[in-house]
């Protein structure tokens, strides 16, 4: 019974962790979702470099 529980625990907890991941929208679907979720996701650094690259 304690096997069950401790199963039944991971699978839940697993379940709800994968669950909160956040999934990149589909790019042919929506191309404007795409790349506001690809800028959200980029390194600080990414970001000052292109900041410096572009002045």
């Amino acid at each position: 019974m304690k096997k069950f529980r401790l199963l039944f625990l991971l699978a839940a907890s697993a379940s709800l962790f994968l669950s909160s991941c956040s999934q990149a929208p589909d790019a042919e679907k929506d191309p404007d979702a795409d790349a506001a979720y690809k800028r959200s996701h980029r390194t600080e650094g990414y970001r000052e470099a292109q900041r410096s690259n572009a002045k």
